[in-house]
């Protein structure tokens, strides 16, 4: 273990280097009140119900989680959260995970490749803008689904079937988009790799998602939903497959906008387009492209998400693939490395949240975390709490919490922002909020720097 240490050490450094600053920065986004009720309250709420007793519920989706994602691998980290019941806790361990997936890839490199080259690839993945992203905004279950792809993969190229059959159950475990992915990964295997390793990956995973989506999530009052964002094509998951297929120039309109010709570009540039040389893994991307490229919500096609989670994994599978094709050609290697620094430079300082050109300085510096942190101050523990989106996060340890605006009857205190309507469509909107508390008679409002209200119920006491 010491020689393995000591002979991959730059690897360790640089997964430890991007840890520190990941673990750092959505630390430090949380206490200054960036995150939000989604997703991070969802998560935080759902580990702190289960620790008390209402497994994987949580008040926003009014239901258990894995009714709206079927994701037990969350399971495993209820014992660390359990240790520290924190949302710094969910921040820091999903920065672990997104920096250790850079070992199973260097891995995988180092023997296509070689050391070199392996390590170029690592840093390819470390300095990934959608990786950045994702791994800042708020937390989600899907991103843990990359390190356990690229270790299945490793595994895989060492036929080694039972560590990479593990892996990939595990990801199956991640979300029920991930056990798509799972599939394509099958179908992957089976085209160009090991047809009876392929279909069995397949079958299982195809058996496993009829499970899901037919039986289990409904069993807990749910299903698979978000089907209304890709409602151009239908209202079912059969009508929307059957609509993209006969339906091609609703599809080729969905498809080729510029926004989703940028994002393509964004995605593509950073890895210095490597993945496209070896078409076969392209096949890999099928699931999260069409998945990004098909809907009509903006959020999935802009870097910026969680959403990009199902393609990372497979755009560094396919760059070390891309590479091998290329080093086996007469370029220099010097040249080679020089065009992918270029353009790997070039979608960082365009994209990356840790770019001179993009990183939100003020965000981290603003009045506004001063006051909130002067209310919460305020809030009983107790106590039943609307409140403005990036406080519920803080305030999620509690039976009853909401977003302003969701809640279910008049709360204990409410918690306004006056210059940040969000979560209410106008102005209007939120005055007619306001004065439902205030026209009650049963509220005293406390009026903080002009701009914030807390409404307190007054006691009968």
């Amino acid at each position: 273990m010491i020689g393995f240490l000591k002979e991959n050490k730059i690897i360790f450094i640089l997964i430890a280097v991007y840890f520190l600053i990941f673990a750092a920065l959505s630390s430090l986004r949380h206490y200054t009140f960036q995150t939000q009720t989604w997703d991070l309250a969802v998560f935080e709420q759902s580990f702190w119900q289960t620790l008390h007793g209402k497994f994987m519920y949580n008040i926003f989706e009014n239901k258990n989680h894995f009714a709206v994602h079927f994701s037990p691998f969350l399971l495993f980290l209820v014992p660390f959260y359990a240790l520290w019941q924190s949302p710094y806790l969910l921040l820091i361990i999903q920065s672990l995970a997104l920096a250790l997936a850079a070992l199973p890839l260097y891995l995988l490199a180092k023997d296509l490749l070689n050391k070199k080259w392996a390590i170029v690839t690592a840093i390819l993945y470390l300095i990934y803008p959608s990786l950045h992203w994702l791994n800042l905004f708020d937390f989600h279950e899907v991103p843990f689904a990359i390190p356990l792809i690229l270790a299945a993969f490793y595994f895989l190229n060492k036929n080694d079937h039972l560590k990479s059959g593990i892996f990939l159950i595990l990801t199956a475990l991640v979300a029920e988009n991930m056990i798509v992915a799972v599939f394509f990964i099958g179908l992957y295997l089976f085209l160009f790799k090991n047809r009876k390793l392929g279909l069995a990956v397949a079958s299982a995973s195809l058996i496993y998602f009829i499970l899901v989506g037919k039986i289990l999530m409904p069993a807990l009052g749910g299903g698979i939903v978000r089907l209304d964002r890709y409602a151009q094509f239908g209202q079912t998951a059969t009508e929307i497959i059957i609509g993209v297929i006969t339906q091609p120039a609703l599809t080729f309109q969905t498809i080729f906008t510029s926004a989703k010709m940028l994002y393509l570009l964004k995605i593509f540039l950073s890895a210095a387009f490597l993945p496209i040389i070896a078409w076969p893994t392209l096949i890999l991307l099928v699931p999260g492209l069409l998945q990004n490229l098909l809907t009509s919500l903006e959020f999935q096609f802009v870097n910026f998400y969680q959403y990009d989670s199902i393609i990372i994994p497979f755009i560094f599978i396919g760059a070390i693939f891309g590479l091998k094709k290329l080093l086996a050609t007469k370029i220099p290697e010097k040249l080679l490395l020089g065009l992918i620094i270029i353009l790997a430079a070039a979608g960082f300082l365009w994209n990356s949240i840790l770019s001179p050109l993009n990183f939100p300085l003020p965000r981290y510096t603003n009045e506004r975390a001063a006051a909130f942190r002067k209310i919460i101050k305020l809030i009983p523990a107790q106590t039943s709490v609307a409140s403005h989106t990036n406080l519920v996060p803080h305030l999620a340890h509690r039976e009853y919490i909401y977003m302003n605006g969701f809640e279910q009857f008049l709360v204990d205190y409410v918690i306004l922002d006056g210059q940040d309507l969000f979560g209410f469509p106008n102005q209007q909107s939120f005055d007619q909020y306001f004065n439902l508390y205030k026209q009650s008679g049963q509220y005293e409002i406390l009026t903080i720097d002009n701009r914030y209200y807390i409404l307190k119920r007054i006691s009968n006491n």
